[in-house]
């Protein structure tokens, strides 16, 4: 193939959004990956609601699914390296916890009535998944099974969290 057909090749080929899940971010596990997927819908939904000037139920209401699902989906994950008895689970743990102390910071702030702090979200959202995903989650990729993940609802899996904690 020659120098030109290369070039053309790049120049068709899509790259993905920032937004967007890619099969290298894969953990192996439908329902984890689905999770992640929503991350990036949710971040996704929320950019673009923010893009648009909205700063009040509609805002509001993303922000409390996004700490659902953070809830939820970290839940998810840290039940299921315990049932495996996955060595990290005490560091994966405290990177969940920071994570989810930040989103709730940010989300406090902005029903306290700094509009602007919702501004942040998406890409701090977007930049830990994917640093997350890449240097966390996949070192757990050959520990986990579907036998070992709790595949019901998240919002189930959040309330679990919640009483749990």
């Amino acid at each position: 193939m020659g120098k030109d057909q290369e070039n053309e090749i790049d120049r068709e080929s899509p790259k993905p959004s920032i937004f967007e899940f890619t099969p290298d971010m894969s953990v192996g596990n439908e329902t984890i990956d689905s999770d992640h997927k929503a991350f990036f819908d949710l971040s996704k939904l929320l950019s673009e609601t923010l893009q648009t000037g909205e700063r009040g139920m509609v805002v509001l209401s993303s922000l409390a699914i996004l700490e659902e699902y953070v809830d939820g989906h970290f839940h998810r994950e840290e039940k299921a390296m315990r049932k495996v008895n996955y060595s990290n689970l005490a560091e994966h743990r405290l990177k969940h916890n920071q994570f989810r102390a930040r989103i709730k910071a940010i989300s406090e702030v902005y029903r306290q009535g700094t509009t602007s702090a919702a501004d942040d979200l998406p890409p701090l959202v977007i930049h830990w998944l994917r640093s997350h995903i890449a240097n966390e989650d996949q070192r757990y990729k050959r520990w986990i099974n579907s036998s070992a993940v709790d595949d019901r609802p998240l919002v189930y899996l959040a309330m679990e969290a919640e009483h749990r904690n």
